[in-house]
């Protein structure tokens, strides 16, 4: 329809839809992405792409039937309701891609350390996703003389979730010791020990006297 000898040109394929391919490929996917869910909705934007055309770019009525012939070919018009529910997988391949940064395939991680790698991942990616662009940059790529679109050229990326980490690290140690002098203090006697468990009022002998009579006894029955 796009392309074909010259034997076969506006019989097979159009030169009006010569160029066509990639933009009709980008309007089915902008199709299923806002039909709401209605499958009936998404089979009529998917023939308003012909109608689109024609405004000014399609004029020959054997390109347009070819166009509109092309379309309802297609597996989303002819299984719409498999399609009308798709979603953008960008965010998770975006994800998927920051998360070989800390688990890589080739390594083999235990439990404990898989979960920390993945947390960490999560909090990198949350603070990193949005960033803003310093400026655009395009590439130009000599199979596909077309792609003309700019890439954006982000800000280099923060670590502040790190120090929150060592934050929230500190904070927690400053409880933990808080609660371990409140025990001590509680079970402390008078010799200043701490016995676990210890009531107040409680003594501990320090004491060896009572080892030193029983070895005397031993020491007097042999």
């Amino acid at each position: 329809m796009c392309s074909g000898t010259v034997a076969n040109r506006n019989k097979s394929w159009f030169t009006e839809l010569s160029d066509k391919m990639k933009s009709t490929k980008t309007h089915l996917y902008w199709c299923m992405k806002n039909c709401t869910g209605n499958a009936h909705d998404l089979r009529v934007m998917i023939m308003n792409i012909s109608r689109h055309y024609q405004r000014k770019l399609l004029s020959d009525p054997a390109a347009i039937r070819a166009l509109e012939g092309a379309l309802t070919r297609t597996s989303i018009y002819r299984y719409a309701a498999h399609y009308c529910r798709s979603r953008d997988t960008y965010w998770i391949e975006s994800f998927n891609h920051q998360l070989l940064t800390y688990l890589s395939k080739r390594v083999h991680f235990g439990d404990d350390t898989f979960v920390i790698r993945m947390n960490l991942a999560v909090l990198d990616w949350n603070e990193n996703v949005q960033r803003a662009a310093t400026s655009h940059r395009v590439y130009l790529n000599a199979r596909r003389p077309d792609r003309q679109s700019p890439s954006r050229v982000l800000r280099p990326k923060t670590f502040n979730f790190v120090e929150h980490i060592w934050e929230a690290y500190v904070h927690l140690n400053k409880q933990c010791t808080n609660v371990v002098q409140g025990d001590e203090e509680e079970g402390s006697n008078d010799d200043g020990f701490f016995v676990p468990g210890l009531e107040d009022g409680d003594f501990v002998d320090d004491d060896d006297d009572d080892n030193d009579d029983a070895d005397d006894i031993v020491e007097d029955e042999m």
